[in-house]
């Protein structure tokens, strides 16, 4: 993803107050189809599903990366080295999960 995809994503991300994780949401209000989501990430090489429910989906990325995605598009990253990393993969994430939103 090219630097100026990434800033036109609108996420807020930041350091979890246990300091074990990232904080990524939406600057607007959002809402996902989990099902839709569900059927797009398996469809994807990038991620795998680790837990599903119809709040949640968990999935696990590159290395040890970790995303725990709400339906009004909030996530937890887990297992990145930083704050720039943490943003690449919401936005990453993100970007896949609008995809799901256009599908009908």
């Amino acid at each position: 993803m090219t630097d100026e995809k990434k800033k036109s994503i609108p996420l807020l991300v930041k350091l979890c107050s246990d300091k074990a994780a990232y904080e990524a949401r939406p600057q607007r209000k959002v809402s996902f189809d989990m099902n839709k989501l569900q059927k797009l990430f398996e469809a994807v090489d990038n991620y795998q599903i680790l837990v599903y429910t119809p709040y949640i989906i968990v999935l696990k990325g590159k290395g040890d990366r970790e995303v725990t995605f709400s339906e009004d598009g909030r996530m937890l990253l887990k297992n990145v080295s930083g704050e720039s990393e943490a943003k690449a993969l919401a936005c990453d994430v993100f970007e896949v999960a609008l995809k799901a939103s256009k599908l009908r």
